[in-house]
């Protein structure tokens, strides 16, 4: 069956159920949200009798914004998401590489824009003006794509990635089996709806007649707010946004009766997150798991996983294989680093127009994103970096995340990234970036280097330190390492 077919049956069987909950206090129903939906697939249908259409969706994080999109998929349309933040560059490449036949959006977000395209329609207009009174059918959809997001553009322009509705039906019932919410649930993901994670959660959430609590963009006050007043149940994060919400929970009781489910996801949480998660949501439950967008899940870690291998991503969730590939292509030993291979029914159909960089990820023994790392005897699987990120020094193989973790093991470290920098005798060298906590009382590089020497063998250590206020982030949210390289280029000037 395909994504969203049940709104219908909602909307009959629970028509006053919230489907979205609004930080003003509005909500949609289920209802509401069907007929919305009905009213948008209404004007798709007078301006084009074209299958498999690809729609832009231009706005941010909107009830509109899930109509539009529920409506070109159930009607078995492509949706792609546009970036609010993407530069007006990227805009066109998309628009025009990705051949669009119809844009909706936001009056707000064309006319900052400036997009020009044939068929470009006001969500606005549509729900004020056009009228439905008959239901367009819903196919059943399996093999066939409905979602082309994009990644962040770290490494030049957005590459579109694919996805079939059994890709993520797949992946919903994996994650309702590991995480274990559903119908009865309030799901918030305060994240961007462009992007994949909180797209994810409010797509499942709707899917299977839930409720998701939409916020306009992530508020450390307002997020923080509807945990500690128990509006949602579930919790979906990166590392960054938990961090943020651990700085303003310092002065809040312990939420002994609230049992949220925590899910992180983006990179590795610290011990210290972790353990202050916990204290603060004693009854709660915290899930951390590994995966990317064309992966989907792959790996997660709950509170008895983490006791017996905290440094580790877990093990792999159902029906998900992992394997470890030397260079060679032969299966590396345990403990062994290689490529991070996974076979699943949760992967991505590829990259879009794109089949070089699709053979790349889409091997015959599995998928890889370029991630290193290692199995034990016990099946736990740990990460050691990106392949793109790694850097030789001396001779010897550097994976900046491992350094990065110690770093942050420090109370009074926020944030810390490592590069590798050019060096004559080294070839290349480390040097870190480290953003102090605002709490932080010491502020001590030489500390640093001490701690960093009596964690890490001596080739690993940073030569060199900088201080940062603020880094510098991809439109989704991930570090652009790439700009750190003209700080210390600047700095040997």
């Amino acid at each position: 069956m395909g994504i969203g077919r049940n709104i219908s049956q909602y909307a009959y069987e629970h028509p006053q159920k919230p489907a979205i909950k609004q930080i003003n206090g509005e909500t949609v129903t289920y209802y509401e949200l069907y007929e919305n939906i009905k009213k948008i697939q209404t004007a798709f249908i007078r301006l084009t009798n074209k299958k498999n259409i690809k729609v832009g969706i231009l706005m941010g994080n909107t009830s509109e914004f899930l109509e539009v999109f529920f409506a070109v998929i159930t009607l078995g349309g492509i949706a792609v998401p546009f970036d609010p933040k993407w530069r007006k560059r990227d805009i066109r490449h998309v628009l025009e590489s990705c051949q669009m036949d119809v844009c909706i959006g936001s009056r707000n977000f064309l006319e900052r824009t400036g997009i020009k395209h044939e068929n470009v329609m006001l969500i606005d207009e549509i729900k004020k003006d056009v009228q439905t009174d008959h239901h367009e059918k819903w196919e059943e959809f399996d093999e066939e794509l409905f979602y082309l997001g994009f990644t962040s553009g770290s490494t030049g322009k957005p590459k579109g990635y694919m996805r079939n509705h059994k890709s993520w039906l797949e992946s919903f019932n994996v994650g309702e089996q590991i995480f274990g919410y559903g119908k009865n649930d309030v799901i918030l993901a305060p994240g961007p709806l462009c992007h994949s994670l909180s797209l994810f959660a409010a797509v499942h959430a709707l899917h299977i007649g839930a409720t998701f609590y939409l916020l306009p963009a992530f508020s450390q006050k307002e997020t923080l707010n509807i945990l500690l007043k128990r509006e949602a149940t579930v919790f979906y994060g990166v590392p960054t946004m938990i961090q943020a919400l651990l700085q303003m929970m310092k002065n809040e009781e312990k939420c002994i009766m609230n049992n949220v489910t925590i899910i992180s996801s983006g990179a590795k949480l610290s011990y210290e997150a972790r353990k202050q998660l916990k204290e603060m949501f004693p009854n709660g439950q915290l899930f951390e798991f590994y995966g990317a967008s064309e992966l989907s899940f792959v790996s997660y870690v709950d509170d008895e996983i983490f006791k017996k291998a905290p440094k580790s991503v877990g093990i792999p969730f159902p029906g998900v294989e992992v394997a470890i590939r030397k260079k060679d292509g032969s299966e590396a030993s345990f403990n062994e680093v290689g490529e991070v291979v996974v076979r699943s029914n949760l992967l991505f159909s590829g990259y879009f127009n794109n089949p070089i960089e699709t053979k790349n990820v889409l091997k015959d023994d599995g998928a890889s994103i370029g991630d290193l790392g290692y199995l034990d005897e016990n099946g736990f699987l740990t990460i050691v970096g990106r392949e793109k990120n790694m850097f030789i020094s001396g001779g010897l193989n550097i994976y900046p995340e491992e350094i990065e973790k110690v770093l942050k093991e420090r109370d009074e470290v926020e944030e810390a990234v490592v590069i590798g920098v050019e060096d004559d005798y080294w070839g290349q060298k480390p040097v870190a970036f480290i953003k102090w906590k605002e709490t932080a009382q010491h502020r001590s590089f030489n500390a640093l280097k001490r701690y960093c020497r009596s964690e890490l063998p001596l080739y690993k250590c940073p030569r060199t330190f900088y201080e940062v206020d603020e880094f510098p982030y991809t439109s989704s949210g991930k570090i652009a390492r790439k700009e750190l390289e003209f700080i210390v280029k600047g700095e040997e000037k």
